[in-house]
């Protein structure tokens, strides 16, 4: 793929392309393309797609998307198989026959080269989706068209900035490996680091509270930041409809001021609520699904129409992850004690190089073949790992062989066959049926506790009390993860392995082919590669809603952690990021470990080099420019560098100049000669009376004798302009007041009161 050329700067609208190439091979007699995946129609020919995934420029506005083409390789004589309907593991299969209308006919299928999916937005980088279709087909003839080359133009006009964007180079980063033209990245500026962060954090009850501050005391070992929150505190503290809402907003706002990325709901529903979410396909409903995706979506509401149901096909549902999110489905202090320790135990451990992918037959037969899922996830797998394949078609998987396998210390245990709330298959048909119940989860041994997955119906459907992914998570030894099904889980007639499979699937590639080991990244990246089929097709969003992870999201699956000595580091404690200054700045630096010098840099120069505990420099920021200035600090231990921290200030150097007028004053009335005064930080002062310059005052205090009889009776104004010598042309403050001219209304009465008196004196004289 090849991203053409694109302006940083643009225009109401500009456009670019993205060049997509195909190099086909063919399958059982159906063409395939890598990274592509099969459109399944019931009755009409199987035909490759491309989700191809496009990063719009910074404040884009979609405005039209044209796919260009060249000649395509025409070859005869395919006959193309055709779709099968989904099916739920509770059910038994139909097989369709093939679409008489479309196979009988010699029009192109698809009658298109591409669909337009939608635009979705992952921390605030645009995405356009687009299906395209580099393989046409004409049923009747057998004639293939093969498209070798897909150029995808797109045309863009000005929009607005996504509200959740932060700016952050990780963010950043991530989405350049999301898309196919990681160059426009380069269009969105850049952010300010948050001044506190908080990448972990904890949502609980009261009474957990101090028992999940153990995990994020320990989280903060390898973590920039943690905090636990009491869904009491949260719902006291931030609005929303409901408490769900409230707690999403929470979790909005840490992503958005704190840095936040992995957030752990500490309870089960009782303590932490979760948001129901509407989803019907294939004759089925569900109109609450737990869907913790409701906490880790951020963009929009989930819930477009406003009415009671969320996550219906009306409601822009938010298809990209801001956060992981994970569930620890616990009751009781014991319960969430117990979870604590699991997980600080499991990150301490050294990981193995095992995995086990089971199969137990969906259908009688094996028919189709449900191996499919260990042969899919098995391509991702690195060299030197011992795959455990523990497959019904080997002989019985019984209880003791499940046992075993779980003991034998794998890290990751991918399951395929029926299931029920608290119960799956481990074995269907070979030698009988063998239920695996949450009973069961105590009589296991493993010392190591693996992450596992499973496409079995409503075995995670953590509303419930209680499922068996929370049977598997709670339990001394079992599980340290669990990726299972709130509701229902799909395949298809023809094939066990799509749909719910496909999740399973990758899951496994984006732990080991992505390198995403975190439970709740690794979800959240298969969620990414389905994305695009969850928006168009019913069934995969269905299977979409309800992967929930219960389990910490924050826990790393491949790498063993020691929490040792406080890391080498230094932090800038004053001035903050962001803040303005002036004059003598003292700069102060705060350190962890063993960190004996401090280096001051300002704008990347060197300053001053502190050797003495507390580090700190006073800066003269007098002699610099107005503006922007970064401040680096660079600590370290026996002459060999350890850390660094850098922030930005803005100096403003320049004073806030004030003139205030303290006579007359404001609404006053004046006669004679009045001394006007002011007072003023500025070096001169001119004098204004109805806007017509009078007098300039060039030494304070500043004054002004105006000489009243020379103006009408009635209101003027008084002002009083601010200046600096040097810059004679520009007013730095001023004052206005207004004032009436007239007689003093205290001489009028004198007045009359004389007059009153003399002609009473007149009258008294007449007598």
């Amino acid at each position: 793929m090849l991203i053409l050329s694109i302006s940083t700067v643009y225009s109401k609208n500009d456009n670019f392309g993205v060049d997509y190439v195909f190099e086909p091979y063919m399958v059982n007699g159906q063409w395939m393309i890598k990274d592509t995946m099969i459109l399944n129609v019931p009755g009409e020919p199987l035909v490759p797609y491309k989700a191809a995934t496009i990063l719009l420029p910074q404040g884009a506005e979609l405005k039209d998307v044209k796919v260009k083409h060249g000649k395509p390789i025409v070859q005869r004589g395919f006959d193309l198989p055709w779709g099968q309907p989904p099916c739920t593991f509770s059910d038994t299969p139909v097989k369709v026959g093939k679409n008489e209308a479309i196979y009988n006919s010699n029009n192109l299928y698809p009658n298109k080269l591409f669909e337009v999916v939608g635009v979705e937005y992952f921390r605030g980088f645009g995405i356009l989706y687009i299906n395209l279709f580099p393989v046409q087909y004409m049923p009747k003839s057998g004639t293939v068209h093969f498209y070798s080359k897909l150029t995808v133009e797109v045309q863009f006009g000005k929009g607005m900035k996504n509200k959740l964007y932060r700016g952050l180079k990780a963010d950043k980063a991530a989405v350049a490996d999301m898309v196919d033209n990681p160059e426009v990245v380069r269009t969105y500026d850049d952010g300010v680091s948050p001044l506190q962060t908080e990448e972990y954090i904890i949502i609980t009850n009261d009474t957990m509270q101090s028992t999940f501050q153990q995990l994020a005391d320990w989280k903060s070992c390898f973590v920039n930041g943690t905090g636990v929150y009491t869904v009491s505190w949260i719902t006291s503290n931030y609005s929303g409809v409901d408490n769900p809402e409230k707690i999403r907003n929470f979790i909005i706002d840490k992503y958005t001021n704190n840095g936040t990325l992995y957030v752990l709901m500490g309870g089960d529903v009782a303590a932490v609520p979760y948001r129901g979410f509407y989803v019907s396909t294939g004759g089925y409903t569900d109109s609450d699904m737990l869907a913790d995706m409701y906490f880790a979506h951020l963009d929009g509401s989930h819930n477009a129409d406003g009415d009671s149901r969320y996550g219906e096909t009306n409601d822009n549902v938010d298809f990209y992850a801001e956060v992981a999110v994970g569930r620890a489905p616990c009751q009781t202090v014991t319960e969430a004690q117990n979870f604590v320790n699991k997980v600080i135990a499991y990150e301490q451990m050294d990981k193995p190089e095992r995995v086990c992918f089971h199969q137990s037959r969906v259908q009688p037969g094996n028919s189709p073949d449900s191996r499919c899922l260990a042969y899919n996830c098995d391509d991702y797998i690195p060299g030197g790992y011992y795959i455990d394949y523990l497959f019904e078609e080997n002989g019985t998987v019984s209880k003791t062989v499940w046992r075993n396998a779980w003991a034998a210390g794998p890290i990751v245990v991918v399951h395929i066959g029926h299931g029920n709330t608290n119960v799956y298959h481990i074995n269907y048909e070979v030698g009988g049926t063998v239920s695996w119940y949450n009973s069961d989860c105590s009589s296991l041994t493993n010392t190591f506790f693996p992450w596992t997955t499973s496409v079995a119906c409503i075995s995670g459907q953590i509303e419930a009390n209680d499922c068996l992914a929370e049977a598997y998570v709670m339990d001394d030894c079992g599980a340290i993860g669990a990726l299972y099904n709130d509701n229902y889980g799909w395949f298809n007639t023809a094939n066990a392995c799509m749909y719910s499979g496909e999740f399973c699937e990758m899951e496994v590639r984006a732990c080991w082919d992505d390198g995403f080991e975190k439970l709740g990244d690794l979800l959240n990246r298969s969620r990414y590669y389905m994305a695009s089929s969850a928006q168009s097709n019913s069934y995969y969003r269905w299977c979409f809603y309800e992967r929930n992870l219960v389990g910490d999201p924050e826990t790393p699956c491949l790498t063993m952690r020691e929490c040792g000595p406080p890391l080498d580091t230094v932090t800038i404690e004053n001035p903050s990021n962001g803040q303005t200054v002036s004059g003598t700045v003292n700069i102060t630096v705060s350190y962890t470990g063993d960190i004996d010098e401090v280096q001051f840099y300002i704008d990347g120069t060197w300053k001053y080099t502190d050797t003495t505990a507390p580090f700190s420099w006073n800066w003269n920021t007098t002699t610099y420019s107005e503006g922007n200035h970064t401040i680096r600090v660079d600590g370290y231990v026996s002459g060999t560098f350890a850390d660094d921290h850098e922030i930005t200030v803005n100096v403003d150097n320049v004073p806030d100049y004030e003139v205030t007028i303290t006579n007359p004053t404001n609404g006053s009335t004046v006669s004679g000669t009045v001394t006007c005064t002011a007072e003023s930080n500025c070096d001169f002062i001119r004098w204004y009376i109805d806007d017509v310059f009078v007098y300039e005052d060039t030494a304070a205090p500043f004054q002004y004798s105006w000489d009243t009889t020379q103006y009408s009776d009635g209101s003027h104004t008084v002002r009083a302009d601010g200046f600096c010598f040097g810059d004679e042309d520009n007013v730095k403050a001023t004052d206005t007041v207004t004032c009436n001219i007239g007689s003093d209304p205290c001489l009028g009465t004198t007045i009359l009161l004389l007059f009153v008196l003399f002609g009473y004196a007149g009258i008294l004289r007449r007598r």
